[in-house]
């Protein structure tokens, strides 16, 4: 085979970019130590959109993490000079392309490490949240993954109550007062449209500590409220176990029937890049102010998909199986994990117009009986809840008012200091 020739063309552009780089070496390496220090000082202005500079003392950029960024930055002069050096045009050069993908490989697993990080993440959904303008979905998301986060970085957090479900729960209780009344922190993982695919897919999440108390609010809505599986609701809370749960639970003709959203879900459960690629696009869309603000026509957009998701409620037996089956599955799990799940039977506006809520609030009044004989698994029916909430407490059909909230805050705190008294006393 005859060697591969150098290319003079080639030759002449390398000797020029490195006479180019040796003038310049010092001045690229003096901005990049300066940009570092800035970057260190004006990081969370920039991911925050805080127009104003951060107050404090000019030593304040002369910090250990500053002076190491800087540093960094002020090395690569070097390092481009260094690789300049090495990159000639041999004999045989031709065929170490195989090598290019492998690098790029490489540097796409570690992006996707930094963003698993406790830094990445606080970066990223920060930046996002501030971006988020009047799309509540995105703020909810982000508080999520970042408290998410933050508890898994604190080695000596203190084991509290997990809140744990759908918006319901999410703006219904006052976590502050929950935990004032009840001496404990609170912990939120609930978000808008978390149903039982998408609990359960989330488990990763709500096992954090082995004492905490996880606290479930579910009713027949929770049964019922979804058709199908929809990957764009699930992929951000998407974790292994998770994922694993919802495989299992359903059948193998279920599973070859949405084979592309588990091929979805289960790159998301493994990789962060893919979890949180619908949430990037604020930071691509908006890197220097936040989302618009919201239509006039935004209200009666929300009605058309309330009454869009009364028709639908269970209209999928198959959606409503996976449901329990997971349920199920999630309930024995957490058992194994936390100290105690405590599973609240939820309501809704008494005037809902649905006629197979009752059936499906039978049917999963029917599971967590099934679950009452695990350890550290106790259910509060309705029955059991001193708990009035009238039609004039609910500002739609699922969501209570500001008064509404309270009572069910109260009521809440009452039933944790009573049933955790009895169940999770000291051996």
């Amino acid at each position: 085979m005859s060697p591969v020739k150098p290319d003079p063309l080639q030759t002449e552009a390398l000797h020029r970019e490195a006479a180019w780089l040796k003038r310049r070496r010092g001045i690229l390496a003096l901005l990049g130590f300066g940009l570092g220090l800035s970057i260190g000082r004006l990081l969370w202005n920039l991911v925050l959109l805080n127009s104003s500079d951060l107050p404090g003392p000019w030593m304040d950029w002369f910090r250990a993490r500053n002076l190491l960024l800087g540093g960094t930055l002020a090395l690569l002069p070097g390092i481009w000079g260094l690789g300049l050096r090495r990159e000639q045009v041999r004999p045989g050069a031709g065929r170490r392309w195989p090598l290019a993908p492998l690098l790029a490989l490489l540097g796409v697993a570690a992006i996707d490490i930094c963003l698993q990080s406790y830094t990445g993440q606080s970066l990223f959904w920060q930046a996002v949240r501030a971006r988020s303008g009047h799309q509540h979905q995105a703020r909810e998301v982000s508080l999520y993954r970042e408290e998410a986060a933050a508890c898994r970085k604190k080695s000596q957090i203190r084991p509290g109550i997990v809140l744990a479900g759908s918006s319901q729960i999410l703006y219904g209780v006052d976590a502050a007062e929950l935990a004032r009344r009840t001496g404990k922190p609170v912990y939120r993982r609930a978000v808008a449209g978390m149903f039982l695919p998408e609990l359960a897919a989330s488990r990763d999440f709500l096992v954090f500590h082995p004492e905490n108390h996880v606290v479930l609010w579910l009713s027949g809505f929770d049964l019922g409220a979804r058709d199908t599986l929809y990957a764009d609701a699930i992929r951000p809370q998407a974790t292994p176990t998770g994922i694993r749960h919802l495989l299992g639970a359903a059948g193998g003709a279920f599973r070859l029937r949405h084979w592309r959203t588990y091929a979805d879900l289960l790159l998301a459960a493994t990789t962060e890049l893919w979890r949180s690629r619908d949430y990037a696009r604020f930071l691509l869309e908006h890197p220097f102010s936040p989302a618009g603000l919201p239509t006039e026509a935004a209200p009666s957009d929300d009605a058309l998909r309330q009454e869009r998701a009364y028709e639908q409620l269970g209209s999928n037996p198959a959606m409503v199986r996976l449901g329990l089956q997971v349920l199920s599955r999630l309930l024995a799990d957490l058992s194994a994990h936390c100290r105690q799940v405590t599973v609240v039977e939820g309501r809704v506006n008494p005037a809902y117009p649905s006629s197979e809520l009752s059936d499906l609030s039978a049917e999963l009044r029917q599971c967590l009986e099934d679950a009452r004989h695990r350890d550290h698994i106790h259910l509060i029916p309705i029955e059991e809840q001193l708990l009035d909430l009238p039609e004039s407490f609910w500002r739609d059909m699922t969501h209570v008012t500001p008064e509404g909230r309270q009572r069910l805050t109260e009521e809440l705190a009452r039933l944790l200091s009573v049933r955790p008294a009895e169940s999770i006393s000291e051996p």
